[in-house]
């Protein structure tokens, strides 16, 4: 992996889900050397043995890239880029003593979480890292443990709060944009990150409990004033944190967010759909946090929350 010794060419996709398998085949596509860090050996062993399949959807046809991938428990440090595209609910205590052992002081981690604190847990974890917060509105749908659906065109963004090195954003932001996505770096990515934590938590559970792709949510006027009703609750608790913005004018992104990934089953989505454990507490239970740290109610998240939860079987 270190061909040249370059910060660029010690690259690592951390996560084998949707995000992860788009990330790790545009680059590896783009000619990028990468190692895809997966949860399972399972999952390793199969991009090993049989590449990394991208489904560009539209009627485009498929490419199908070589990959290398190791198991989280057996990757080696590396000192260069990490893409963290693990969901929220990953970052225990555990995984973050684990993580600080792959990336050691002076690496760059790039997280790529939905919500908001993870970026504050990471900092207080791994010190001496430089965390380089990316957002991102790409839409994908795994289909496989070797292959993934590129579902929706959105774009990057990245930026931090001052403790990135300029040049190690230029770097990240170079190998994003050769592997195809547009990317920006943005100044104000506090703001962005609550833009993604609005539109999330519109968008993730209503797909999760009417078990519907993104482009479905404005299909009919109930889904609609659905839509709308949590939509007005979750701005109004985000602008008493600061979020810049008329609410005329994020409605209008979100439902392009919607239309331009209208085929995407959104992630939280696919986890109920998967069985698994969803992300509906670092994002809807976050809003009703943050609307009670302020004294006020957030009563559609919470029952969006609890909706959800209810859709998980844990036994």
């Amino acid at each position: 992996m270190e061909r040249n010794g370059n910060m660029e060419d010690r690259t690592a996709v951390l996560g084998g889900g949707s995000l992860g398998l788009l990330l790790a085949g545009r680059l590896y596509a783009a000619g990028r050397e990468c190692v895809v860090w997966t949860r399972t050996r399972e999952q390793a062993e199969r991009l090993n043995g049989e590449g990394l399949r991208i489904e560009a959807g539209n009627g485009l046809p498929e490419r199908r890239t070589a990959a290398c991938a190791r198991a989280w428990e057996d990757a080696e440090p590396t000192a260069g880029i990490v893409l963290l595209t693990v969901k929220q609910t990953a970052l225990s205590d555990r995984f973050l003593k684990r993580l600080a052992e792959l990336v050691p002081p002076g690496g760059t981690i790039v997280p790529f979480q939905n919500g908001i604190g993870h970026v504050e847990a990471l900092r207080k974890a791994l010190p001496g890292r430089q965390i380089a917060v990316a957002v991102t509105t790409e839409g994908a749908w795994r289909t496989g443990a070797a292959s993934v659906r590129h579902t929706g065109h959105g774009d990057i963004r990245l930026g931090d709060d001052g403790e990135v090195r300029p040049e190690t954003l230029q770097v990240v932001e170079r190998m994003l944009t050769e592997a195809g996505f547009s990317v920006f770096l943005s100044k104000q990515l506090n703001n962005e990150m609550m833009r993604k934590l609005l539109i999330n938590a519109v968008v993730n559970p209503l797909t999760a409990i009417l078990r519907i792709p993104n482009g479905a949510l404005a299909k009919t006027p109930e889904r609609l004033e659905l839509a709308k009703a949590l939509f007005r609750e979750t701005y109004e608790v985000l602008r008493a944190y600061g979020l810049e913005g008329e609410s005329e004018d994020l409605w209008e992104t979100l439902t392009r967010v919607c239309e331009a990934t209208a085929d995407n089953r959104s992630s939280m989505l696919q986890d109920v759909e998967a069985g698994k454990e969803t992300e509906v507490d670092s994002i809807n239970g976050m809003i009703v946090r943050m609307a009670a740290a302020k004294h006020s109610d957030a009563p559609w998240n919470r029952m969006a929350t609890a909706l959800v939860k209810a859709l998980h079987d844990n036994g």
